[in-house]
C-alpha cells in the first residue's frame, strides 16, 4: 500500500468494487474511505469530495443510510440509493453508496462489503507472509555470512596445519641429519676405544717404560667410553623425539584431512543457504 495513501482500504481494491458493481447494475457506485471522502467512482467528477451520508456512517452516528424512491423525489439533488459501512475486526474501514431502489441494491452492498474485508484479509495474510519470508531471509542472510566466516576460518585453520606439517618434515630431516653426525660420532669412538685398547697393549709390552704411555691410553678409553654413553643417550632421546615427531605430523594430518572436509561442507551448506535465499527473494 502507498504511505501516503491515508484509508485503510487499498485504491485499487476500491475501484475493482466499483467496477464490479458498476457492471452488475448498471447503476452509480460510489466507494467512501476516512471521513467520507470517496476514494473510487463512476463519477470522475466527484472523486476526492466528502459524501455527506459517508462522512456520518464513518464517525459512527449511523450504520447506514437508505433513500427511497419516493423520499428521493421529496430532496433536491438527491437520487435514490443505499450506503453502508464496511467493518473489519469491528472498526469502520469504508463505505459503499449505490445508486437504486435501496431494498433492491441493499443485498449487493452487503456482498460487496463481505468481498471487500475478504480480501482484505487476503491482502494482511499476504504482508504478514512476506513480512515472515523477509525476516527469514534476513536471518538466512546472517546463518550465511557466519558459515562463509567459518569456512574461511576453517580453510585457514587447513593452511596453517599444511604449514606445520612442512616444518615438522624438515624438522625431521634435521633430526636425520643429527643421527648421521652421531652415528659418525659413535664410529669415532669405537676406533678411539680401540686406539686406547691397542696403546694399552703396546705399554703393557713396554713394561716400566711404557708406564705415562699406559695412563694416557687408559684415559683415551674413558673418553671413548664416556663418548659412546652420551651418544647413546642423545641417540635414545632423538628417537622418542622422532616417535613423537611421528605421531604429531599424523595428528596434523588428520587434522588437515577434517579441516579439508569440514570446509567442503561448511562450503556445501553455504551454496545451499542462498540457494534457498535466492528463492524467498524470487517468492517476495
Amino acid at each position: 500500500m502507498n504511505l501516503n495513501w491515508p484509508h485503510q482500504v487499498p485504491k485499487e481494491l476500491a475501484e475493482r468494487v466499483v467496477q464490479l458493481i458498476f457492471d452488475v447494475t448498471g447503476n452509480n457506485v460510489n466507494f467512501m474511505g476516512e471521513n467520507g471522502e470517496i476514494i473510487a467512482t463512476k463519477q470522475p467528477e466527484r472523486l476526492g469530495t466528502i459524501h455527506a451520508g459517508a462522512q456520518k456512517i464513518m464517525a459512527g452516528e449511523v450504520d447506514e443510510i437508505a433513500i427511497t424512491v419516493d423520499e428521493a423525489k421529496n430532496m433536491q439533488g438527491v437520487k435514490a440509493g443505499y450506503n453502508g459501512v464496511i467493518q473489519y475486526h469491528k472498526k469502520r474501514i469504508g463505505c459503499i453508496g449505490i445508486s437504486g431502489d435501496p431494498e433492491q441494491v441493499r443485498p449487493l452492498q452487503k456482498m460487496a462489503a463481505i468481498i471487500v474485508t475478504e480480501e482484505i484479509k487476503k491482502i494482511q495474510a499476504y504482508r504478514e507472509r512476506e513480512a515472515l519470508i523477509k525476516s527469514a531471509a534476513l536471518d538466512i542472510e546472517g546463518i550465511l555470512v557466519a558459515i562463509q566466516d567459518m569456512a574461511t576460518a576453517s580453510g585457514s585453520i587447513a593452511v596453517r596445519y599444511q604449514q606445520m606439517e612442512e616444518q615438522l618434515s624438515k624438522t625431521k630431516e634435521k633430526l636425520k641429519e643429527l643421527n648421521n653426525i652421531l652415528d659418525f660420532i659413535q664410529t669415532i669412538s669405537g676406533e678411539t676405544n680401540l686406539l686406547g685398547l691397542n696403546a694399552a697393549i703396546e705399554a703393557a709390552r713396554v713394561g716400566d717404560n711404557g708406564r705415562g704411555f699406559a695412563v694416557v691410553a687408559n684415559e683415551i678409553r674413558k673418553l671413548a667410553t664416556y663418548s659412546a654413553d652420551s651418544v647413546n643417550k642423545i641417540t635414545r632421546t632423538l628417537q622418542l623425539a622422532q616417535t613423537a615427531m611421528n605421531d604429531i605430523g599424523q595428528a596434523v594430518r588428520e587434522t588437515i584431512s577434517i579441516s579439508q572436509q569440514e570446509s567442503s561442507a561448511l562450503q556445501n551448506v553455504s551454496n545451499n543457504t542462498y540457494t534457498i535465499q535466492e528463492k524467498m527473494r524470487k517468492i517476495t
